[in-house]
C-alpha cells in the first residue's frame, strides 16, 4: 500500500463502545466516501465491511470496561481509502483473523459448515475490499483491523 505522501488526509472518529453507535459510523464513512468520489455501489460495500469489523470487534471483545470506545481512523489517499478500527480504552480482539487463516479455501462452498460465524465476516470483508490487515495488539494494546479500498 501507499505510504503517507503529505497528500493524506484523516478523520478521526471515536464512539462509545456499542452497537447502537454503528449508525454514527456508516454516516462517517458515507460523507468521506462521497467527497473522495466513489460510487454508490463501493460505499454500500465499504458500509457492509466496516460493520462487520465492527459487530466483529464488539461480540470478540469480552471485557467492556467504562468508557470504553472504538476508535476508527479514515486514511484519505489520493488513490485509496484506509479505515482502521482500534479500541479506546478496552482491548479488541480479532485473533480468528491471523495471515494463516485469512484465505478463503478454492474448494469451499456455501454448504461447507468448518467455517465459524467470526471468521465468515473477516471472509465477507476480504471479498468486499481490496485488502484486509489485522495487526496484533502488544504489551496490553488493542488489536487494529485495516481495510484497504482503491479507488480509480
Amino acid at each position: 500500500m501507499s505510504g503517507n505522501t503529505g497528500t493524506d488526509k484523516e478523520v478521526i472518529l471515536t464512539v462509545p463502545f456499542d452497537a447502537d453507535e454503528l449508525d454514527t459510523v456508516r454516516l462517517t464513512l458515507y460523507g468521506v466516501a462521497v467527497q473522495m468520489g466513489y460510487t454508490y455501489e463501493e460505499i454500500e460495500d465499504l458500509k457492509v465491511a466496516l460493520t462487520e469489523a465492527c459487530n466483529h470487534a464488539l461480540l470478540q471483545t469480552p471485557e467492556k470496561p467504562p468508557g470504553a470506545a472504538l476508535r476508527i481512523v479514515f486514511t484519505m489517499r489520493p488513490a485509496e481509502l484506509v479505515v482502521r478500527l482500534e479500541g479506546a480504552g478496552c482491548r479488541l480482539s480479532f485473533r480468528e483473523a491471523d495471515d494463516s487463516a485469512a484465505e478463503l479455501p478454492q474448494s469451499a462452498s456455501l454448504d461447507d459448515r468448518q467455517f465459524e460465524s467470526p471468521r465468515l465476516g473477516l471472509y465477507l470483508m476480504q471479498a468486499l475490499v481490496d485488502e484486509v490487515k489485522v495487526e496484533s495488539g502488544t504489551g496490553g494494546a488493542s488489536d487494529r483491523i485495516e481495510l484497504y479500498k482503491r479507488h480509480g
